[in-house]
């Protein structure tokens, strides 16, 4: 009993990392300065962008480091290139996500009780379709669009059982963020395992991105 609540708190933990990671990689970009690609893939952070200075480059890693999601910032390079005859920083960073703790755990409580309290994240598996609308709802609650839905095979596993997705999308950079927060708090159990966007025009700092993200739902068995 002990290890699958320790399992289910695992996942739960996880539950909004991803979505966290984002959002902080973006609050904490300076003025004039964007993203043009990030890859999180299980707990490891790698981003690219530019920003008119070192300065600033500067300032948006100290950011980033005193931030709530995201640890060991470390710059890989810092390049100036001269774009329509403007000096810009093309920055390259990694770094780790931190793990954020779960408010909602009950301290003191019995196995039995803690594990009759996380079943209630664990609803019984949807079908494919109803999941689709579900997610579906999301993307365009998120200002998204949604241009491929793979589902995996279902994984049964010792405590709980998982259902795999790759999903890609594109939109900005704030809206996919948003339609990560959106996955960590429907009543499902969601993890987002990786995502990655690139620039669609990495020049222009409003240009749209395409995203990709791999997820998985778990379920009682």
């Amino acid at each position: 009993m002990e290890r699958k609540v320790e399992h289910i708190e695992g996942l739960l933990a996880r539950r909004s990392l991803a979505a966290c990671v984002l959002a902080d990689l973006i609050s904490a970009l300076p003025d004039r300065a964007w993203l043009t690609e990030v890859v999180y893939d299980s707990g490891k952070v790698q981003a690219k962008g530019k920003a008119p200075s070192n300065n600033l480059v500067a300032d948006y890693l100290a950011r980033l480091e005193g931030g709530r999601s995201v640890a060991n910032v470390v710059l890989r390079s810092s390049a100036m290139k001269i774009v329509q005859g403007r000096e810009r920083q093309e920055f390259a960073l990694e770094a780790v996500a931190r793990d954020i703790e779960d408010a909602s755990a009950a301290a003191g409580s019995s196995p039995a009780a803690r594990l009759a309290e996380l079943a209630k994240s664990l609803p019984p598996r949807q079908d494919n379709a109803e999941m689709l609308r579900e997610l579906q709802r999301l993307v365009l609650a998120a200002g998204l669009q949604m241009t491929k839905f793979a589902p995996g095979a279902e994984i049964p596993g010792e405590f709980t059982s998982e259902w795999p997705i790759a999903i890609e999308v594109s939109g900005s950079p704030s809206e996919l963020a948003s339609y990560l927060e959106g996955l960590s708090e429907l009543p499902r159990l969601w993890v987002v395992d990786k995502f990655s966007f690139k620039a669609v025009s990495p020049d222009d700092p409003r240009s749209p991105v395409r995203a990709s993200i791999t997820a998985r739902a778990a379920f009682a068995r």
